[in-house]
């Protein structure tokens, strides 16, 4: 029977370890096997890289047919081309280090830390070229000698104490420090080497990638930090917060997205074809009118504010303009944009909530017939009054800024909805979607602010829930 003792040995652990039984180890013994095994399994990894840079010496990968050093470890130790490309480099990198490699095979250094180390200490000639040796008490100094045991005994004593993250700072804060101020950046520091792609796909989405130099890219960090952070919402009838249901990914998709808006909003853009960029969406005002009744988002509600009938139902037959003509054509299809091509009539009836609009009649066939004016559904002074009035996102438990939202149109425009404070409320885009989405309804109460109706699966009774920046308020009865 395996022995288990207070302190569990480690080196009877590292020769049976498939014999451990985790689960019978006590409190301090696993707390004191994780770091002794974290070192030893550091002194592994440096002898892995002594032993494979004696093969890459002696060339016994070749001989035996591979065609190098790092696709034969690839093969034979099962790793990916990268990890195998990191070894035999950090072998050859070494040669010349006694001290870094002395750490690492003690277990001090990670093959990442070395990896950091080596390639600062490498870079120290060029950095130092203009320097000239300089006499000490009549013995000649080599400046490079002096500055590269210098790095390496500071390199060295911090990475005891710290990860590999903290380590490539440290040695790229030395890099700057000794690098020529007046020769080029280095290349994070770079403008001219930034790159940013946007790419239209098949599938009608965009796919971005891109890299950016320390200055734009801790601006982009700060600009998306406070926006992304996880918004959690209220949707019970107990007040406890629930979590954002979005990925970290998804947030900062959403603040990215939030940026550009605010951007092309602020009308500072410069112009594009004599005008200043903003949305453009062309929709055939039938099929809009048609998407959002049937959205139902023209509820009425009674005294209690729970939902009434309909004010506009495709059952009763009332409005039904075009039931004989059928969809209004165009030729790129229902709802498109200019550059990524059709889009569905329900995103077409979001983004028309809060936008200038520019009306373009067109007949069956899509061609245009009139230009009208443009105008902006919400005036400014009429947003100012919204912002005043609901100071942010109203859905319950969210309260973004005002900046950051769209005025949506409780019975939307498109089915004679008017634009006035009573049949308006302010949505963050995430929140505008849920609406959208059909399970929670809004509507103003008779106090003049916005009320929401959770969906039956939240609550049963669908009790009308203040909106954020009145959450102070009970709910009603």
């Amino acid at each position: 029977m395996f022995e288990y003792r207070m302190i569990m040995d480690l080196v009877e652990t590292l020769t049976t370890p498939h014999r451990v039984a985790t689960w019978r180890l006590d409190d301090k013994s696993l707390l004191a096997l994780v770091p002794q095994l974290s070192t030893r399994m550091r002194q592994l990894d440096a002898l892995r890289v002594r032993l494979v840079h004696e093969i890459d010496e002696r060339c016994l990968g070749q001989k035996i047919g591979a065609s190098s050093t790092q696709s034969w470890l690839s093969e034979a130790a099962k790793l990916t081309p990268a990890a195998a490309k990191r070894i035999v480099t950090a072998g050859q990198n070494l040669r010349a280090r006694p001290d870094v490699t002395a750490s690492f095979d003690t277990g001090v250094l990670d093959i990442d830390q070395v990896r950091s180390i080596t390639t600062l200490l490498d870079q120290i000639p060029d950095l130092l070229s203009d320097l000239d040796p300089t006499s000490v008490d009549g013995d000649p100094t080599d400046p490079v000698t002096t500055c590269t045991q210098q790095c390496t005994d500071y390199l060295i004593s911090a990475a005891e104490h710290e990860h590999a993250v903290d380590t490539a700072n440290r040695a790229a804060a030395l890099k700057a420090m000794l690098g020529n101020q007046d020769g080029p950046p280095p290349d994070d520091e770079n403008e001219a080497l930034n790159e940013f792609f946007a790419s239209p796909t098949t599938g009608g989405r965009v796919r971005v990638k891109g890299h950016f130099d320390k200055v734009a890219g801790e601006q982009l960090l700060t600009a998306l930090s406070a926006l992304s952070k996880p918004q959690p919402g209220r949707d019970n009838t107990h007040g406890e917060p629930d979590p954002d249901p979005r990925t970290a990914a998804q947030r900062r998709a959403d603040a990215i997205t939030g940026i550009i808006r605010h951007y092309l909003d602020s009308g500072t853009a410069p112009t594009e074809g004599g005008e200043t960029p903003h949305l453009t969406v062309f929709v055939g005002l039938d099929d809009l009118t048609k998407a959002t009744r049937n959205s139902g988002d023209t509820n009425t509600h009674d005294s209690e504010g729970h939902p009434g009938p309909h004010a506009h139902d495709d059952s009763c037959g009332c409005d039904d303009r075009r039931a004989d003509s059928g969809r209004s054509v165009i030729r790129r299809g229902p709802a498109w944009m200019p550059w990524l091509g059709p889009i569905s009539i329900r995103l077409a009836a979001m983004l028309s909530c809060d936008a200038t609009i520019t009306p373009i009649v067109m007949d069956h066939d899509g061609n245009p017939l009139d230009v009208g004016r443009t105008t902006r559904t919400i005036p400014r002074r009429l947003r100012r009054a919204l912002d005043a009035r609901d100071c942010g996102c109203a859905f319950p438990g969210c309260g973004r800024p005002a900046a950051w939202t769209d005025g949506h149109h409780i019975h939307h425009w498109s089915n004679g909805g008017e634009t006035q404070l009573s049949n308006l409320v302010l949505l963050c885009r995430f929140h505008h979607r849920r609406i959208h989405k059909g399970d929670w309804e809004v509507y103003i109460g008779d106090d003049g602010h916005p009320w929401f109706l959770p969906p039956h699966w939240i609550d049963t009774d669908r009790k009308p829930v203040p909106s954020h920046n009145r959450r102070q308020l009970a709910f009603t009865s």
